[in-house]
């Protein structure tokens, strides 16, 4: 396809542009625009030619190059021609990316520093987990590097010595403080959850990496952007209790720590969810909860079943509204962590292990979609924007006329 003219390129087009003050723009290459400006007093002494870019930290910059060759032949110098404007307006930018090159180089500690600090006034809900992922698996390493000076082999390398390290360390998730315990790197498990772990951690790095490079503080992207995940590192079994094993949880559980398994199960809510809810997220009328803060960002209603609704009405009955709905045994509101170790003594009154609470999101999703419930329902109880993540974990729980079909003709010993 031909490329389009620009309306800056000859006299004839320029001269049928309206006399204005604000100029017309092209961009002639990356970064760099050009402008003409007709100026309504011009008085046939023709327009003038603009060059703008932007600076490292963002701001707009903006310089005049030249009389444009409309009422007088060009002299390359005062007077330039189309072609001449845009040489102009490219070695401008180059001035400025000199000037760039001379301040201090950007290193991957700074670019991630910078990157949070953006993100957490944007609002990002996933900050503190991905600021625990890079001090514990990208600042000890490539932290002090710069960015620069980054290569395609090195973050792969970076990348793959996640996996292949024979030591894991461990006192809980990103500790700082640590014991090392070996691996057994045969174990296929052991490596999909090791190159799981470090897809995750790459996506944080490219994530701050291409901040950087979007706001201009470095200039080529190749090192990063050309290093690839893992495949296939994402494991669709997940686990989630019968509803034996559900009944057998709540059963052998008491006091808050009850009323949060019991929030959980009734309502597919992320624990942190569950600690911010107050009283006045509670709707007596509708019978729901509000979700005000989640991980996707989206506020949600979640409506209860009979026995959820008596649990939040007991919980917000006769408490202020700014008051917290769930709270431990101290009468002060959950936090992080706080919950594991009556969540332990529990599973094992309940004679359950390997189970997270977590997963009782899981089991609300898993039961739901047994039940006959659409995906797109589910989807939408959970928070998700779109039903990828339903049909990744639960859609073969789904009742299935190809499934009963095949139950029902198969051969059968």
């Amino acid at each position: 396809m031909a490329q389009r003219r620009s309306n800056l390129a000859s006299k004839t087009s320029r001269a049928m542009l309206p006399a204005s003050d604000t100029p017309e723009w092209e961009v002639i290459s990356p970064g760099v625009r050009l402008g003409y400006r007709r100026g309504r007093g011009t008085h046939g002494r023709g327009g003038s030619w603009l060059g703008a870019s932007r600076a490292t930290d963002g701001k707009r910059l903006q310089t005049k190059l030249g009389r444009a060759d409309d009422a007088a032949p060009a002299d390359g110098a005062d007077i330039l021609t189309h072609e001449q404007a845009k040489a102009a307006a490219r070695a401008w930018v180059k001035t400025l990316s000199a000037g760039a090159e001379a301040a201090p180089a950007l290193t991957v500690n700074a670019a991630l520093d910078k990157y949070f600090e953006a993100r957490t006034a944007e609002g990002m809900k996933s900050v503190d987990d991905a600021k625990s992922r890079a001090a514990f698996h990208i600042r000890s390493k490539l932290g002090n590097a710069k960015v620069a000076d980054l290569t395609i082999e090195k973050i792969r390398s970076w990348r793959d010595g996640m996996v292949s390290a024979q030591k894991r360390r461990r006192t809980g998730k990103f500790a700082e403080k640590v014991n090392s315990v070996t691996v057994d790197l045969t174990d296929p498990e052991v490596i999909r959850r090791r190159r799981d772990t470090a897809n995750r951690t790459l996506t944080t790095l490219k994530a701050a990496l291409n901040w950087a490079f979007n706001n201009r503080l470095v200039s080529d992207d190749t090192a990063w952007r050309l290093v690839r995940p893992y495949r296939g590192t994402t494991a669709a079994r997940i686990r989630f209790l019968t509803p034996a094993e559900q009944k057998a949880l709540v059963a052998a559980s008491n006091g808050s720590i009850r009323d949060l398994v019991s929030a959980a199960l009734v309502t597919g809510a992320r624990f942190s969810e569950l600690a911010r809810l107050r009283v006045t997220d509670y709707d007596a009328v509708n019978k729901s909860v509000f979700v005000a803060e989640s991980k996707s960002g989206k506020p949600r209603h979640i409506p209860l079943p009979a026995g959820g609704a008596e649990l939040f009405e007991r919980l917000a009955q006769g408490r202020g509204g700014n008051e917290p709905l769930l709270t431990q045994h101290s009468g002060v509101e959950w936090a992080k962590a706080v919950y594991h170790r009556p969540w332990k003594a529990l599973l094992k009154q309940a004679r359950l292990s390997d189970v997270t609470l977590h997963e009782l999101r899981h089991t609300y999703a898993s039961t739901m979609v047994r039940n006959g419930a659409p995906l797109i329902v589910v989807a939408q109880a959970l928070g998700h924007s779109d039903t990828r993540m339903v049909e990744k974990h639960y859609a073969h729980l789904a009742p299935s006329y190809v499934a009963d079909t095949i139950r029902r003709l198969a051969p059968d010993i």
